[in-house]
């Protein structure tokens, strides 16, 4: 790992990616399935009653689980931001230190 390299503003650009796609995915599993299950009944009537109750359920896990997708891409270009401030941090503790030793030094 001698050669390693981070770019502090790629980082940024990829959380701030990433959070963007969190909330696009937000948006798409914020469905109203109420309506989607009223809108079918008349289609399929008491006889798809049993149908459209499972439907119902299989729609509501699977809002859940896109939300938890959104979340999880929401936390991770937090932690990308979060990763930039430390790495800033400690980037700029780090010059600082050199700076004082090649002062110490004559240089």
């Amino acid at each position: 790992m001698s050669d390693l390299t981070a770019d502090q503003s790629a980082i940024t650009a990829f959380g701030a990616t990433h959070q963007s796609i969190g909330t696009e995915i937000a948006g798409a599993a914020n469905m109203d399935t109420a309506t989607h299950v009223a809108a079918m009944t008349p289609v399929f009537g008491l006889i798809g009653a049993d149908y459209l109750a499972m439907f119902a359920a299989a729609q509501v896990l699977h809002c859940s689980d896109v939300n938890d997708l959104s979340a999880k891409c929401n936390h991770l270009g937090q932690s990308a931001f979060g990763t930039v401030a430390i790495l800033g941090d400690n980037d700029g503790a780090a010059a600082g230190s050199l700076g004082a030793i090649g002062n110490a030094i004559g240089g």
